[in-house]
């Protein structure tokens, strides 16, 4: 099997379109059309569905599909071992993530070290999640959700609490402690319930008989804290944010029993590790422990 139709094959099937396949393989559609005429000939079978201009993988498709993306995978990660033996690409990292606050101060303080380096984050979203465990697309996933699959190790790094944040100006300033149980109807303000720490906290609070009233929601976790400092609500927020806006808002333990979550990092068993990867993943070790020796 020719690499080259391969590759014009993964391209129409990952775009299911043949003038963006062709713009992105630099070819004129009717050249790419008949490379794949001429590749399901050589196959002796169909690969796609054709309803007029729409393209979309059959049941052959499909299975040619995951393979080719195993098989560029493994080329992508070849590619990347030589770029790093010849001295090249040794300043790339690639994150997924859904902890902004905590990636911000994780790779704000890396940067001291290796102030060359050019980054990627990315959100945990299912798709991406998928490119990392299968195929290695990214460096690094760091998340609160441990991940049981063998092509990736979850090393747990930090436990941490979470605390009720209000403004100042509220009552509930005042205490150090709080009960659930003892709390006024708050305005609060989150994530969207789609969302994994909306989703733990709705059940925390629920096991302890409180149920939070969400005037606002939002799809960004960075606004949270500045709408709680503009005095607008209450919200719930990890330990490894408390610091944020303190002048004007004041974080509350929460007495109902283990109010925690656990941050981890996912790190693949069979895809190169590049030496800046492999640094990364040391200096978040270090952030944390240097997190846990201040408690």
């Amino acid at each position: 099997m020719n690499l080259l139709k391969l590759r014009y094959f993964y391209t129409i099937a990952k775009l299911e379109n043949m003038s963006l396949a062709a713009k992105e393989l630099f070819i004129s559609q009717p050249a790419l059309s008949k490379a794949l005429t001429n590749f399901e000939a050589e196959l002796e079978m169909d690969l796609f569905f054709r309803r007029g201009k729409r393209i979309s993988l059959n049941e052959n498709g499909e299975f040619l599909y995951k393979r080719a993306e195993r098989i560029f995978a493994e080329i992508h990660d070849l590619e990347r071992g030589l770029e790093e033996r010849r001295g090249e690409g040794s300043g790339k990292l690639s994150i997924v993530t859904t902890l902004p606050y905590t990636f911000t101060n994780i790779i704000d303080l890396f940067f001291d070290d290796y102030p060359q380096i050019k980054y990627t984050q990315v959100p945990l979203s299912k798709e991406n999640l998928i490119q990392f465990i299968e195929y290695g697309k990214y460096d690094v996933c760091i998340t609160t959700e441990k991940i049981d699959h063998p092509n990736v190790e979850w090393v747990p790094l930090f436990e941490e609490e979470i605390f009720l944040t209000v403004p100042k100006s509220y009552p509930e300033a005042k205490f150090e402690a709080i009960d659930m149980k003892d709390l006024r109807e708050l305005p609060f303000i989150g994530l969207t319930n789609q969302y994994s720490f909306r989703q733990f906290t709705d059940e925390f609070c629920s096991s302890v008989g409180y149920s939070p009233v969400y005037q606002v929601e939002v799809e960004e976790a960075t606004i949270i804290l500045q709408l709680v400092k503009n005095g607008r609500g209450a919200a719930f927020t990890p330990e490894t944010s408390v610091n944020l806006y303190e002048d004007k808002i004041k974080h509350i333990k929460i007495i109902n029993g283990q109010f925690t979550r656990t941050i981890g990092l996912l790190k693949h068993r069979y895809f190169y590790p590049t030496q800046i990867s492999k640094a990364f993943i040391e200096h978040c070790h270090n952030y944390f422990e240097k997190i846990k020796g201040n408690i």
